[in-house]
């Protein structure tokens, strides 16, 4: 209806509830005159008259009373609305979608995710698992807003904070020769093919197993490439070679798997939050700070 504006409601509302125009105007913060010349406006809107008038009373009129449920239902739409709108600008409702690879969900990704839905309850947390190497065309196709990655970026549209670093374990078949030592140093594994992921996915983390494995004089015997963790416990139960892991891993791939201390420097295994950086949605800034409280 061309020309209704919330204060008309307001106005026919508060006159309704409280029966006197003085007090009215008084409520309302307004004259009297001015409370007058609202409900007159409201009333040539609808053409219908809403009260009826007298020196000691304002009634409302059979029209006034049907309009009366309507008017109060339009108006606490708006103030629905309105909270639901502010409470979106503060990121406590949305959607967060969030990329997990599976090294990241063994340190504190879950104590973080579980911490942002008890303080975000009415946020919707999507949860996909996205392999640390596919987790950069997710970002930037916006299929996700935040990943967990293994893998550094360097694409200037994203931003990632290092929240994670935890030592290296070798691992073995329970049956390998080398399964039951306490520590292996890494010049005991010159002779052993090495399942690494490929270069171009983590050039970071292939690039420190090479070099702490020179220091040992030798350069790792590449047996397979393989870009996520639970087919490489396939494939070191399958005899195709050695692997590296951190120490949250144990107990994946039950006891037919051992894990063994590197005896000196160990190479390291980070976890990676990784975001865009355009985006300034409440959701993700509310996660972004709840994260760096955490580290």
């Amino acid at each position: 209806m061309s020309g209704l504006e919330l204060r008309h409601l307001r106005c026919f509302v508060t006159l309704a509830d409280i029966g006197n125009f003085g007090r009215t105007a008084e409520r309302l913060g307004m004259s009297q005159p001015a409370v007058s010349q609202l409900l007159k406006r409201l009333e040539d809107l609808l053409s219908q008259r809403l009260f009826d008038r007298t020196r000691s009373a304002v009634a409302l009129t059979p029209a006034g009373a049907l309009f009366l449920p309507q008017a109060r239902r339009a108006l606490a739409a708006v103030e629905e609305a309105m909270e639901e709108a502010q409470r979106g600008f503060a990121g406590e409702v949305g959607r967060l979608r969030l990329g997990l690879s599976v090294p990241s969900l063994y340190n504190q990704v879950p104590a973080l995710i579980r911490a942002f839905r008890t303080r975000r309850p009415e946020v919707e947390v999507v949860i996909d698992s996205v392999p640390s190497g596919e987790q950069e065309g997710a970002l930037l196709d916006r299929r996700i807003d935040v990943g967990f990655s293994n893998f550094s970026t360097g694409d200037p549209q994203l931003v990632q904070r290092l929240i994670g670093v935890e030592p290296m374990r070798v691992v073995l078949p329970r049956w390998h020769a080398l399964a039951g030592e306490v520590a292996l140093p890494l010049g005991r594994l010159r002779e052993e093919r090495w399942i690494l992921p490929p270069r171009a996915m983590a050039p970071e983390h292939v690039d420190e197993v090479n070099a702490l494995c020179r220091t040992q004089g030798f350069t790792p015997l590449l047996g397979a490439e393989c870009p996520n963790f639970p087919t490489v416990v396939g494939m070191v139960l399958a005899d195709a070679g050695i692997a590296l892991a951190p120490e949250s891993f144990a107990g994946l791939g039950g006891a037919e798997l051992v894990q063994v201390p590197i005896d000196g420097p160990a190479p390291l295994i980070r976890c990676y939050l990784t975001y865009r950086r355009d985006d300034d949605t409440p959701v993700v800034r509310g996660f972004l700070d709840l994260a760096e409280s955490m580290r």
